[in-house]
């Protein structure tokens, strides 16, 4: 599996602003149902999810990128993306806005081996320049193409 089985085009928002870390994750919480059938798994049930895990720590890893994300009960990992042309003020340790939240879902069951995948997605974006370089780009297949570049051969593995 790689990046393009995780997140998909129709899975993406672009827009300049948001009013709040709440809008954003209920955003993602749409983006990530989106065509999804499982019918225990509603877009609040994903929002708190996301919500949940954000109060154990900030997901924001500096470089204008954050990576929420949660278990939940879904059997394959999914990915949705938000980016933002004004940034939104997160708990981040650079201190500067989030451009790009890249949420992720894993499964309930098993979701421990999923940490190498959530480690290896977080060593693969986590690069000073992308946020703008996504943001300039304002294109959902050129943004997946350029993540696609990025994730090594260990995540497609991981994630397969």
């Amino acid at each position: 599996m790689d990046i393009s089985t995780l997140l998909s085009t129709d899975r993406m928002t672009f827009t300049t602003e948001v009013s709040s870390t709440k809008r954003a994750f209920e955003l993602l919480s749409e983006r990530l149902c989106h065509d999804i059938h499982v019918s225990e798994l509603s877009v609040d049930n994903v929002f708190d999810a996301l919500v949940a895990r954000e109060k154990l720590g900030s997901t924001a890893l500096g470089n204008g990128i954050a990576i929420p994300h949660a278990c939940t009960d879904i059997t394959h990992p999914r990915a949705a993306l938000l980016v933002l042309e004004e940034g939104l003020h997160m708990d981040t340790p650079d201190k500067k806005p989030v451009h790009i939240l890249l949420a992720l879902l894993v499964p309930e069951l098993n979701s421990a081996s999923y940490r190498p995948l959530l480690s290896e997605l977080t060593s693969s974006i986590n690069q000073r320049d992308l946020a703008q370089q996504i943001v300039q780009y304002q294109n959902a297949r050129l943004t997946l193409d350029l993540l696609d570049s990025l994730c090594t051969t260990d995540i497609k593995e991981m994630a397969a």
